[in-house]
């Protein structure tokens, strides 16, 4: 079976299975099935013995059991042939898209590929897998175990277990139709690489399950098959510490149904080497254990503890390698897309508007040639350099005026200990490029305050309550949290805020030293950071957070005391993400005038000067029992003027002041939870506050920002069975020039593309990135062409012409600087088993730019005419992957819409979620 029962439609549950040719359908009985469900449900019952009053829980048991006693009349197995999903993808309720990937699993299954690196043959045996762990339950393959041995960069031998891991995913694209009108499946071969333990566990991540993939090899149950399927299962890693059982009680299930126990989870955890046959030993004949390693885990090697050896990813060389090689194995079933096309190039050097321009380039010092050091005097050369820095200075106040919309702001630094302070202090100074002699800017007050009492910065007291103990552990840390915001908002009262000239009514932030956030034997929960947070903003004031600096280590051999203390790079570089994320991004600055962005990217001047780009923004997160779902909307103004729109409001507030906001209302709904649902949008509520927005764009030309995910989800009680379902593939295209608010309170209406109240919205842009969209090999006509494969150097722009209609935009950041060991001319090429002048393939942490997919529809009728004016309204947004304070690639959101979801998660922990 590819799964069991799973809800696929309201208060419809169905299983799916997938068979092939090679491995033929076999399924269950509907008896065979109900006499499980029916063990299951008296070992389920017997959890609440002893538990309540017992004639009452005993009822209520009684009462189910003899519910679950009555077989179904309409259980029975319903014969579904793979042409009729593909020919309408949506058939069944959306059957096709997990049928479809298993389908593919299963004929893979048992097939062998051979790649080549050189001289190098590999060969590749794909195995499926039932439980991809997230989602509906599916089907992917792995191949074989291998083991990669190799020489770190220190000299140290290494080794680790690693798969490949292939999962079909099955999508659809706006207006790509077959002859009968249905939407065609798009298929994605998602290439990954999953690890596999061989030392003991013994550090995992709290609260996370831990996954086992088992294999069978002898008959677990007599009159059942075996099968070579693995099968993923669960090792509870709840907050109890005595023991890590297998989840849902599967022992007890397996003895009640008289089936052969599994292995114990404490050998498999202690020794997975014994239990998995990561040898591919052919004579291996009993079950199969293999530990799936994720990031976090710790093991124990030679009486120390350390992660996994083998560094996850491929390079684009082996990925187009072996996904060409399963190509050929599916003998046409599959069919490549045609080669995408490519943009004009995103303006670069000289030629970028500094709107597009980071911190690492504003604060480059001018450089100057060899002909021009022996040409020019000392003296010149600094007052070149002193002109340049002056211009860059006046670049830098001007953008954070423009952002504050005129208005000053005071800085405080609270700090406990001198290094952090002076470590802040002077990277604050480097975001600003001062000198020693030179004060910041007139309208930025900055005040040192010491935090005099070192109780502020001490955890959260658990008074002895383990997280095992639950309930009374949560009590007291809840307790504790209040009691730590008291003595946090007393204090921000009687030394900071009394340090405010209110009389000018300034924007006021903070950076925190908050002590060491991870210390052994603290719990997460323990944390002081949500407490000085909900502090801050009850106290009008914006915060961002720094762990204690510590110099490093120096050895005195002459005892001196006066040796300035140094810092570590990294430390270095943390404390600087602080401080432009507090003096630039809670700001919303650009170094430059958006307009000028616009202007490159195409847009008529006449309208780039005044162009409004509004993101609608959401985020959501689980806080305990609770769903938190929470939207804004972020507007970027042509004069780089950033405002944010709360739901049920009608006002836009400066971005710098809607973070204080936005805390209060999480603050108040954790203080009284008959506001929980003011943070727990629905789906008619979303749509609500996207119509709202849509219909008050106001009188300025604007273009709006949407993501797909959610906004146009119609399934799920988390939604009402109601959202904006015109974002969906199969109604987009033919309603791309109407907004249809049928169903949307206070709007019950079509609106035409002509509607006088949407005169000055140009269009809309629809997002979906992640699974929604491919993977990809940069430079190659087709996947098994011949050819060095390399990453995307620059933000890069390609589109799809394959519907004339409709314009698909695709959008490709530039490789980060932190991959850059990836992409030296023999790491390209490198596959996870080569190596090459000391460099090994096992030892790169391969990662690749996502593609991030964007549809314009709703467009002007000006902006319709030809291919070019549509694609300038996708370079919109395409140009603002960019973060001033972030210089180490781009970011993965339109500024704006980065900017909201910024926000709100900044303010989750105050709702005791933890991001």
């Amino acid at each position: 079976m590819t799964h069991g029962f799973e809800y696929f439609d309201t208060c419809d549950y169905r299983a799916l299975a997938i068979g092939t040719a090679e491995n033929p359908l076999r399924v269950p009985t509907p008896e065979q099935i109900h006499e499980l469900a029916m063990i299951w449900a008296q070992e389920w019952t017997k959890e609440f013995d002893g538990k309540g009053k017992a004639d009452q829980v005993n009822s209520v048991c009684d009462r189910f059991l003899e519910k679950m006693a009555i077989i179904p009349t309409n259980w029975n197995w319903q014969p579904i042939t793979p042409k009729k999903l593909i020919q309408n993808i949506n058939d069944e309720k959306g059957l096709g898209f997990q049928a479809i990937p298993s389908f593919l699993a299963t004929l893979l299954h048992g097939k062998t590929c051979v790649i080549r690196s050189g001289k190098r043959e590999q060969q590749i045996h794909w195995r499926k897998v039932q439980g991809d762990g997230s989602g509906r339950t599916a089907l992917f393959t792995v191949s074989q175990p291998f083991l990669a041995p190799y020489t770190d960069e220190y000299g140290k031998e290494r080794e680790g277990y690693f798969v490949y891991r292939l999962d079909f995913r099955v999508q659809t694209q706006t207006g790509r139709f077959n002859q009968n009108g249905k939407l065609k499946p798009w298929i994605f071969l998602d290439l990954s690489c999953q690890r596999y333990a061989h030392e003991p566990l013994i550090e995992t991540n709290y609260g996370r399950d831990i996954s086992v993939l088992m294999g069978m090899n002898e008959e677990r149950l007599s009159g059942y098959d075996v099968d070579s399927t693995l099968i993923r299962l669960t090792i509870d890693n709840s907050a109890r510490e005595d023991s890590k059982p297998w989840k849902l009680q599967l022992p007890n299930l397996l003895a009640a149904f008289k089936a052969r126990a599994l292995e114990t989870t404490e050998n498999i955890l202690g020794n997975p080497a014994v239990y998995g046959n990561l040898d591919n030993n052919s004579n291996w004949n009993k079950d199969e254990y293999y530990l799936v390693h994720a990031e976090g885990y710790k093991y124990e090697h030679e009486n120390h503890k350390r992660g996994h050896s083998i560094k996850p990813g491929f390079s684009l060389q082996e990925s187009g390698d072996i996904i060409a090689q399963v190509l050929n194995i599916l003998n046409g079933i599959l069919i490549p897309d045609d080669l995408m096309q490519s943009d004009i190039p995103v303006p670069s050097g000289q030629k970028t508007p500094l709107a597009m321009r980071d911190y690492e380039d504003i604060s480059k010092p001018l450089t100057f040639t060899k002909q021009q050091k022996e040409k020019l005097s000392e003296e010149d050369i600094q007052q070149r350099l002193d002109k340049r820095r002056k211009e860059r200075q006046t670049i830098i106040t001007d953008a954070i005026g423009r952002a504050l919309q005129g208005k000053p702001i005071h800085l405080s630094i609270l700090w406990r200990e001198r290094d952090t302070y002076d470590v802040t202090i002077q990277n604050l100074r480097d975001a600003f490029l001062l000198n020693e002699e030179e004060d910041f800017p007139e309208h930025i007050k900055v005040s040192p305050v010491w935090i005099d009492n070192q109780n502020l910065l001490k955890p959260l007291d658990t008074a002895g309550y383990a997280p095992k103990d639950r309930q009374e552990f949560d009590k007291q840390i809840r307790n504790q949290h209040q009691m730590k915001l008291d003595a946090w908002r007393d204090f921000l009262r009687q030394k900071v805020i009394v340090s405010i000239d209110s009389t000018i009514k300034p924007y006021c932030f903070a950076i925190i030293e908050i002590g060491q956030t991870k210390k052994k034997g603290v719990h997460p929960k323990q944390s002081i950071y949500r407490a000085v947070r909900e502090a801050c903003v009850l106290e009008k004031i914006s915060s961002q957070m720094v762990q204690t600096v510590k110099p490093k280590s120096s050895e005195k051999e002459d005892g001196s005391t006066n040796i300035l203390p140094s810092y570590s790079k990294k430390t270095e570089g943390r404390i600087l993400n602080a401080v432009l994320d507090v003096t630039l991004r809670q700001l919303g600055v650009l170094y430059g005038i958006p307009s000028e962005v616009y202007e490159r990217a195409g847009i008529p001047k006449e309208i780039a000067k005044n162009l409004d780009v509004i993101a609608l923004c959401r985020r959501k997160a689980t806080q305990g029992q609770d769903n938190i779902h929470y939207a804004l909307a972020v507007r970027l103004r042509a004069t780089g003027a950033v405002d944010v729109l709360f739901p049920n409001r009608q006002d836009w507030i400066p971005y710098a002041q809607a973070g204080i906001e936005l805390g209060q209302i999480f603050s108040r709904v954790r203080r009284d939870r008959n506001y929980l649902k003011t943070v727990q949008l629905k789906g008619i509520e979303l749509v609500k506050f996207a119509a709202d927005v849509l219909t008050q764009v106001g009188e300025q030309p604007t273009l709006v920002l949407i993501e797909a995910d959610v906004w146009r989800n119609e399934r799920g009680e988390e939604n009402g069975g109601q959202a904006w379902f015109q974002l969906k593939n199969e109604y987009l295209f033919a309603n791309r020039d109407v907004l249809d608010f049928q169903h949307v309170p206070g709007h019950a209406c079509i609106y035409p593309r002509d509607h006088n109240q949407l005169r000055n919205l140009l269009g809309i842009i629809r997002f979906r990135t992640g699974d929604e969209t491919t993977q990809y090999i940069t430079n190659r006509q087709v996947w098994d062409e011949n050819s060095p494969a390399r990453d995307l150097m620059h933000l890069s722009g390609f589109y799809d012409t394959s519907i004339p209609e409709l314009l698909h935009y695709f959008s490709i950041g530039r490789l980060p600087k932190t991959q850059k060991a990836q992409d030296t001319s023999t790491a390209r090429e490198l596959y996870m088993l080569d190596s090459q002048d000391d460099e090994y393939g096992v030892n790169i942490a391969f990662k690749h730019q996502q593609m991030l997919e964007m549809l314009p529809f709703f467009i002007r009728s000006d902006f319709q005419k030809t291919e070019e004016s549509l694609k300038s309204l996708c370079r919109v947004p395409h140009y603002l992957r960019i973060s001033p304070g972030w210089s180490m690639g781009n970011i993965h959101s339109p500024y704006p819409m980065h900017l909201g979801k910024q926000l709100i998660k900044d303010h989750l922990c105050i709702l005791g979620v933890e991001v």
